[in-house]
């Protein structure tokens, strides 16, 4: 039900899609993000403020180069300020409050099937696999 504006988008193009809500100072989700490299995934991410990262997102959704800075983000590394319409991420917020996202990361399969809490590859993978059509 969310638009385009608010996602960070990375990975295989042609990958198995996969939406993750996550907040950049999650230690799970940065480790779910390595599983997820690792994979054949196209990753929409949607990063929502649980840890007060707001900044953070606010910059990674306005660079260049956003699947850059999203390692960078998780990384610890600075990332430069930028301006753009950040109402992509309120309304990540708003969809994570209405649907009672309380932590993260949130992973969220093609079919609507939802997981809450970092999962390794061996899960994720046949998870994935299972998706209705």
């Amino acid at each position: 039900k969310l638009g385009t504006a608010g996602a960070v988008v990375w990975g295989s193009p042609s990958g198995t899609p996969v939406t993750i809500f996550t907040d950049f100072h999650c230690g799970y989700c940065r480790a779910l993000v390595n599983e997820l490299e690792r994979m054949n995934v196209r990753v929409i991410e949607r990063p929502i403020s649980t840890l007060g990262s707001r900044d953070i997102a606010n910059r990674v959704y306005c660079a260049r180069d956003k699947a850059r800075a999203v390692k960078a983000a998780y990384a610890g590394e600075p990332l430069p300020a930028a301006a753009c319409d950040t109402s992509g991420l309120d309304a990540n917020e708003a969809f994570a409050r209405t649907n009672n996202f309380t932590g993260t990361p949130v992973i969220v399969r093609s079919d609507g099937e939802v997981l809450e809490g970092y999962r390794s590859r061996d899960i994720l993978e046949p998870w994935l696999r299972g998706a209705r059509r």
